[in-house]
């Protein structure tokens, strides 16, 4: 086994990497000394992550938020992939029968996937990124032979292995003692996105006097009709999300929070409909952000921005509704803004699973600020404050994806993948596999994808796939706000006629209805899921429940024991 140091000057030189045996699960370290500031990157090299063209079997690799993907060994011409992060510490090979699964347990922050076709043979690796710094702990990869080396096996020893050693404890377990988190769980997910400015944004640093003008799409007294419709409909259980309530609407001026904005109703309007939907026996939340600060914030600072290590500040690469987004520090944020935030918040009377966004979408980062500088270890921590402090003041925590250095401390995902089907972008990418979700279900409550949010308005085809991966039914009113960016679909729930609410809400019931009809699941772990005939794929859960989904009879089949 080899660790390939790749420097900054383009040179590299290979080393031994150390290993050890122990209770059948081999583990190969490097101790954190071997780097200095001279070295970009290390790629952890191993023989038997490697095969031939016309090999029986697979890998498994993750793709960070668009999912975990399959690569059988077949002919194709010379070709490469890789991501800089992974969402999962884990990845495999099927050998046929048998396999391997690798679960990195030391740096697992600072790792992306290289796979690669080269000259008939095929190779997977993690690469850690060492930036030039102080490594804060040994690389450590363990690899566990598995005598059943199919994916489903695989994602159910890493479901092990975060129950036993990554702190995760099961869905049901934590909803027991938290009567918020248990309420919530009862019911569908209800997001809506009240108002906007425009995303992209066409002013970068916005002002008081430059910001463009915020689109009213849903006032509070109008959420109020839709939970009326709700319960016209027989809609009994759900948790409502208010997105944009916050001055200047949806990603408006983080970290500012207040006014609460008057076009929607103001702060009157929205206590009197938290109210309401208490009442009516609703959950409901909002929607923050703990991880953007735009200029136009009357709390903007540099003070507390992340710096990159030449010490400029660090932006998104685009706009969005308050103009170009920094990073702001997690340290600084949960010190500065997440503690006074949560409570301002838990003064409106919201109670449920606390949404902030983008927490476990984004890679984690480095801050190079002296007086607050923070690893990736470190910044996880931080962020799992922020988690944990939600749980604590609300029920619930939950954010947009599935990065799982969070794991332990969230509830509930927007959606933990975005594809599901395989595309140019990624050539040695045969087919994507619910392996997050095999992991998950029981643990985390999630919609399974960006396409099965809004189902019924898409088609049967993205209903079937709600059945076939699991998880939470999602609503999103105005989902499709943003111009040319329209990755949770075209398919939208509006509210601007009667008419337009009601047929939203006729829809939103099969939802509803679908969850009920999985509610003995709810709990429940994935144990497999596999393809039995082409279009044809077989879920089965740890209380014997087996769901077979046939896409090409668009039919969807429960047996119990």
């Amino acid at each position: 086994m080899k660790a390939r140091f790749i420097y900054f000057d383009g040179s590299e030189r290979t080393v031994d990497v150390q290993c050890k045996t122990e209770n059948g699960i081999t583990k190969a370290f490097l101790p954190k000394e071997a780097a200095d500031e001279s070295v970009q990157y290390i790629d952890f090299l191993y023989d038997y992550f490697t095969a031939n063209v016309g090999d029986e079997g697979y890998f498994v690799t993750n793709q960070a938020a668009d999912g975990t993907f399959i690569t059988r060994f077949m002919e194709r011409e010379d070709c490469a992939f890789s991501k800089d992060h992974s969402f999962i510490a884990c990845y495999g090979i099927n050998k046929g029968k048998g396999g391997t699964l690798a679960i990195v347990t030391g740096m697992r922050y600072d790792f992306g996937m290289e796979i690669m076709l080269k000259n008939g043979i095929y190779s997977l690796y993690p690469r850690f990124y060492i930036d030039g710094d102080e490594m804060y702990e040994d690389i450590c990869v363990e690899f566990y032979e598995l005598k059943d080396g199919s994916y489903s096996a695989m994602a159910r020893k890493y479901r092990e292995f975060q129950l036993t050693r990554g702190g995760c404890v099961p869905l049901k377990e934590r909803a027991e003692k938290d009567a918020r988190l248990m309420k919530a769980t009862k019911g569908i997910e209800v997001r809506i996105r009240q108002g906007w400015k425009p995303a992209p944004s066409p002013v970068e640093n916005q002002t008081p006097e430059t910001e463009p003008p915020m689109h009213v799409a849903c006032t509070f007294e109008r959420v109020g009709d839709i939970a009326d419709e709700f319960k016209k409909r027989g809609i009994n259980n759900a948790e409502f999300c208010l997105v944009g309530w916050n001055s200047g609407g949806h990603d408006g001026r983080f970290p500012q929070l207040l006014p609460v904005e008057p076009k929607l109703g103001g702060e009157k309007k929205m206590t009197e409909l938290v109210k309401k939907l208490q009442n009516m026996g609703f959950v409901v939340v909002c929607h923050d952000d703990a991880t953007a600060a735009y200029t136009i914030a009357d709390c903007f600072d540099e003070e507390y921005l992340l710096k990159n290590k030449d010490l400029s500040l660090h932006k998104r690469p685009y706009c969005w509704s308050g103009g170009r987004p920094h990073k702001i520090c997690p340290k600084r944020q949960y010190e500065r803004f997440e503690i006074s935030n949560q409570e301002l918040i838990k003064r409106f009377g919201f109670e449920g699973v606390h949404y902030i966004d983008v927490i476990t979408i984004l890679p984690l980062l480095k801050c190079y600020d002296k007086n607050h500088p923070l690893n990736r270890r470190d910044s996880a921590e931080w962020y799992r404050k922020i988690m944990r402090l939600a749980r604590k003041n609300f029920g619930g925590f939950a954010s947009e994806s599935g990065y799982d250095f969070g794991a332990a401390d969230t509830d509930y995902v927007m959606y933990p993948v975005y594809k599901t089907e395989p595309d140019e972008n990624n050539p040695l990418c045969d087919k994507y596999v619910p392996f997050w979700h095999i992991v998950y279900h029981g643990i985390l409550m999630y919609n399974p994808c960006t396409f099965t949010l809004n189902y019924t308005a898409k088609g049967v085809k993205n209903r079937l796939k709600y059945f076939e991966w699991g998880g939470r039914p999602l609503v999103c009113y105005y989902a499709n706000f943003a111009v040319g960016n329209n990755w949770m679909g075209l398919e939208d729930f509006l509210t601007d006629t009667d008419e337009q609410l009601k047929d939203s809400v006729r829809k939103i019931k099969q939802m509803a209805e679908d969850y009920e009809e999985m509610k003995p699941e709810r709990f429940e772990f994935i144990e497999s899921h596999e393809e039995i005939s082409d279009g044809v794929y077989k879920t089965v859960y740890s209380n014997g429940t087996e769901v077979v989904v046939d896409y090409n009879k668009e039919t969807y089949k429960i047996e119990r024991m």
